[in-house]
């Protein structure tokens, strides 16, 4: 072959390729229907590969939809189409990427059944697993924030383990008892385990914290009876093997009663970090004021290797202007999103503001139909912790964003602080998207949303706070459209990735976007 042709030629794949790697927007017709919380990004190591799209491509009867899962690349390079018919009544609830394998879950409304499906990154089906459930599990997890609805919820019940599998959380009725089931599915053996807890709960709530490379972590939340005040903290330890007990304690064991809300890793062990408020001994932690914020280092025995409490009225009163009962001013109480230490040894906590105030809605529907919460939340602005290596506190900052209210259910006026928070976290209430950090976690991204009223400009925006070479900066995109839904996703770094559906003419749209 002529060497000047041959040259030709590689330089013509290398710029097809590398106009491929530049794509940054996509549209997809004839989109029937489409709920964008059934989308979603694909993560691995912390690190964005990709994304995957789930809609309704047509409707063949009046019971038979065919449906499309569409699996992009990092710049929105279509990787895979899986297109099938099934059930008018079936809905994506969620989807993880565990670095080797996605795994979905299907609800079924008419059968139902659960069912978790398993694909390689090629698109090809690996294995599934169905979970049939009663009436009353349905109800209850409907009843448990919105769950099996169609409300628009970012569910948190499905949760990657790296190369090995995906943990699924659900809660559960089991004939009197309201309870929980923790499952695992282990793609590299293909083989699945299940853990539910001891006969004798009659209540009990598990909350997924995290993970090393042998246990899970879970947060229990267990009582005698579902009116019971006396609440029971615990932390469950799972063996990822075998589903078998690796330990559980109560978290009253140390000078203080303990109720984490969050889990990192340090770098230097595999060790685990739980964060979160802490009470007196013999306080109700869902009711009761807490003393401050409390950091736990564990091991994968339950063993407390390390503890550090900072006190609100004299550890975090040197930054913020907050009292003794962790209420900041004009901020509330403070909900805690994600833990994470970076390269440089600094430990960063993001949370967000909330308050308890009377729901005038609420207290109108109690009256009229005895049912409704008297109260709602008003949830406020950003809140950045930062600590040291010690865990001692070295610096807060707060970002200001328009506050917005969230009505609570019924029994609102029982609940303290920290459970009206757990409720607004799992029904999507608070602004909070996500973070994002590179592999070495050198700096990170979090991003959240915020609706502004100017002279300028009146709509909804999408905020960052970007941490780089020790350094704090922020930036904000406007999100107004003419789309019937939109949601933000996190992007490669410095970017993210807008999804729109248009519903009149039945298209996806999804565009990568720069933020400073």
């Amino acid at each position: 072959m002529n060497p000047k042709k041959l040259v030709l030629i590689i330089l013509y794949g290398f710029i097809l390729q590398n106009i491929a790697h530049a794509q940054s927007d996509l549209t997809i017709d004839n989109v029937y229907n489409a709920y964008l919380r059934n989308s979603g990004p694909i993560i691995e190591k912390d690190e964005i590969k990709g994304y995957y799209l789930f809609y309704q491509a047509d409707k063949i009867d009046r019971k038979t939809n065919a449906y499309t899962l569409q699996i992009l690349d990092e710049n929105l390079n279509k990787v895979k189409d899986i297109s099938f018919t099934d059930s008018k009544d079936i809905t994506l609830k969620e989807g993880a990427f565990n670095g080797t394998d996605l795994l979905f879950v299907f609800f079924d409304e008419d059968q139902k059944l659960l069912e978790y499906r398993s694909y390689g990154i090629d698109g090809k089906e690996n294995i599934s697993y169905q979970r049939e459930l009663d009436k009353k599990t349905i109800v209850y997890m409907k009843s448990s924030g919105g769950y099996l609805s169609g409300e628009e919820t970012q569910n948190k019940t499905l949760f990657s383990i790296e190369n090995k599998g995906f943990i699924a959380d659900i809660p559960l009725r089991n004939e009197g008892d309201y309870t929980y089931e923790v499952s695992f599915y282990q793609t590299d053996k293909k083989k699945q385990w299940v853990y539910t807890p001891d006969e004798n709960v009659k209540f009990a709530m598990a909350s997924y914290l995290g993970s090393n490379d042998s246990v899970a972590i879970f947060e229990v939340l267990d009582r005698d009876a579902m009116l019971s005040q006396k609440v029971h903290t615990l932390i469950l330890g799972i063996y990822l093997d075998d589903g078998k007990k690796a330990f559980e304690f109560e978290t009253d064991k140390d000078q203080y009663t303990f109720y984490p809300m969050n889990i990192g890793k340090l770098d230097q062990d595999n060790n685990l970090m739980l964060i979160g408020p802490y009470f007196h001994n013999g306080d109700n932690v869902i009711k009761d004021n807490s003393l401050g914020l409390g950091v736990w280092i564990i091991n994968n025995q339950g063993k407390i290797i390390t503890t550090k409490y900072n006190s609100w009225e004299t550890d975090f009163s040197k930054y913020l202007s907050v009292n003794s009962n962790g209420k900041v001013d004009d901020v509330g109480y403070i909900y805690f999103h994600r833990i994470l230490q970076t390269s440089d040894g600094k430990i960063f906590a993001i949370g967000e503001g909330y308050k308890k105030v009377v729901s005038a809605l609420g207290i109108g529907f109690k009256m009229l139909a005895g049912s409704g919460g008297a109260f709602k939340l008003k949830i406020t602005d950003m809140v950045l912790l930062q600590l040291d290596r010690n865990f001692n506190v070295k610096d807060a900052e707060i970002y200001t964003k328009n506050s917005n209210n969230i009505e609570m259910p019924g029994g609102s006026e029982f609940m303290g602080p920290q459970l009206m928070a757990m409720v607004a976290e799992y029904i999507g209430g608070f602004d909070y998207s996500y973070t994002e950090t590179d592999i070495n976690h050198t700096t990170f991204v979090v991003g959240y949303t915020d609706y502004v009223r100017s002279s300028n400009y009146k709509g909804a925006t999408f905020n960052t706070i970007t941490y780089f070479n020790n350094k704090l900066t922020t930036d904000k995109i406007n999100l107004k459209s003419q789309a019937s839904d939109l949601v933000v996703l996190p992007g490669k770094t410095g970017t993210v990735a807008i999804l729109e559906y248009f519903k009149k003419d039945k298209k996806l749209s999804m565009h990568i976007e720069k933020m400073n």
